[in-house]
C-alpha cells in the first residue's frame, strides 16, 4: 500500500527520466509558491531498491526544490511491485491532462505508452483523441517522429507553437540542413508561415539545383542579413523571403519586380488598384477603382484617360508582361 512519507531529496534519483514527459518547463512561478506557502502538493514516488526512489509525478517540483536547496519533501511512495511502469506512466498522464501538452509532450507521452506495451491500435483510438490529436496511424506516426529532431528545433516549435504539420516539415531536410536552419530560425523567429515557406523553397532548390540545402542557406546575402544586427528582425526576414524566392522562381520574381516597376510609373491614386494575370501566365491584368461619388470617379477615369494617352502607341509594355514573357 503506497504511504505519505517525508523523503530526503538525496535519495530521490533526479537523472531518472523513465516517466517524464514535460518539456521546457517554466519553473519560476513554482519556485514564487514553495517560497510563499511550501509544498502543497507532495510527490508521487516509487521505490527503486537500496533506499533510491524514482519520480513518477512531480519533476517539475522536484527540480524547485533542488534549487531552492530544500532537504527534504513529502512524497507519495508506492512500494516495489505495487505499481507497473504502464500504471506509473497512466498516473503521470493523468496528473498533466489537468493542462494543455506541447507537442513534443505529446509525443514523449505516445512514445512511452507505445514502449511500456500499449497496442498501436489503443494508442491511436484511445490516447491520440485523449491529448489533442486527430486518431489515425498518419498523425501517430508524424508526432512521435518529433522525438528524432535536435533540442533546438523542438524548442522551437514549442515556443513559436507550430502546429503539427509544419513541426513535421523539419524532418523533410537532412540533418546537415536542419543544423544549417537552425540559427536561421534563432536569429528572426519566423512564424509559422514563414517557417513552411522557407523549408518548401530551399528544399525545392536543393532538389533542382542537385545542392545541399546548407549550401542554400549559407549564401552570402543571406549571411549578411543574419549578421544585420541593426535592422528590425521583420525586415530581415522580409529580405531573406525575398531572396529565397528569387531564387526558387527566378523567372516569376523577375516579372514581379519588372511589373512592380512599371506600376510605379503609372503614378496612380491610391483609389486605383492594378493587378498582373495570376503567376504572370495569363493575358489580363485587373484594375480596380474605389470611389464615393460621380466626382470622384471621373476624376479617376480622367487620370487613367492621361495615362493611355501618354503610352506609346507602338510599344505596349502590358504585352511584355502577359504571358510570361
Amino acid at each position: 500500500m503506497h504511504t505519505l512519507k517525508t523523503i530526503p531529496l538525496t535519495r530521490i534519483d533526479l537523472k531518472d527520466t523513465t516517466f517524464l514527459i514535460t518539456f521546457m518547463p517554466d519553473v519560476e512561478p513554482l519556485l514564487a509558491s514553495l517560497n510563499l506557502v511550501g509544498l502543497v502538493e507532495p510527490l508521487i514516488l516509487r521505490e527503486k531498491g537500496d533506499e533510491r526512489y524514482q519520480i513518477v509525478c512531480g519533476f517539475k517540483r522536484a527540480e524547485a526544490l533542488r534549487q531552492l536547496v530544500i532537504a527534504e519533501t513529502q512524497a507519495v511512495v508506492y512500494h516495489q511491485g505495487e505499481l507497473n511502469d504502464l500504471q506509473a506512466l497512466l498516473l503521470t498522464i493523468g496528473h498533466n491532462l489537468t493542462r494543455p501538452l506541447n507537442l513534443v509532450e505529446k509525443a514523449q507521452t505516445l512514445e512511452k505508452l507505445l514502449a511500456f506495451g500499449v497496442a498501436e491500435k489503443e494508442a491511436i483510438d484511445r490516447y491520440l483523441p485523449l491529448v489533442g490529436l486527430q486518431p489515425n496511424a498518419r498523425v501517430l506516426k508524424q508526432v512521435t517522429s518529433l522525438l528524432s529532431l535536435e533540442r533546438g528545433l523542438q524548442e522551437y516549435a514549442v515556443g513559436q507553437n507550430l502546429s503539427l504539420s509544419t513541426s513535421v516539415l523539419f524532418l523533410t531536410l537532412d540533418q546537415e540542413g536542419r543544423h544549417a536552419l537552425l540559427p536561421f530560425l534563432e536569429a528572426l523567429r519566423p512564424g509559422e508561415n514563414r517557417v513552411k515557406e522557407i523549408i518548401t523553397f530551399v528544399r525545392e532548390i536543393s532538389l533542382r539545383d542537385g545542392v545541399s540545402v546548407s549550401s542554400v542557406l549559407a549564401g552570402e546575402k543571406i549571411g549578411k542579413i543574419l549578421d544585420d544586427q541593426d535592422t528590425p528582425r521583420p525586415q530581415r526576414m522580409e529580405q531573406i523571403r525575398r531572396i529565397v524566392k528569387e531564387m526558387r522562381f527566378p523567372r516569376l520574381t523577375a516579372m514581379e519586380e519588372k511589373f512592380a516597376q512599371y506600376k510605379r510609373s503609372l503614378s496612380l491614386p491610391p483609389q486605383i488598384t492594378f493587378h498582373p494575370p495570376p503567376f504572370f501566365e495569363g493575358e489580363e491584368f485587373r484594375m480596380e477603382i474605389r470611389f464615393k461619388d460621380f466626382s470622384t470617379f471621373s476624376e479617376m477615369v480622367s487620370k487613367l484617360h492621361q495615362i493611355a494617352e501618354g503610352e506609346n502607341e507602338k510599344t505596349d509594355p502590358l504585352l511584355e508582361l502577359g504571358h510570361g514573357r
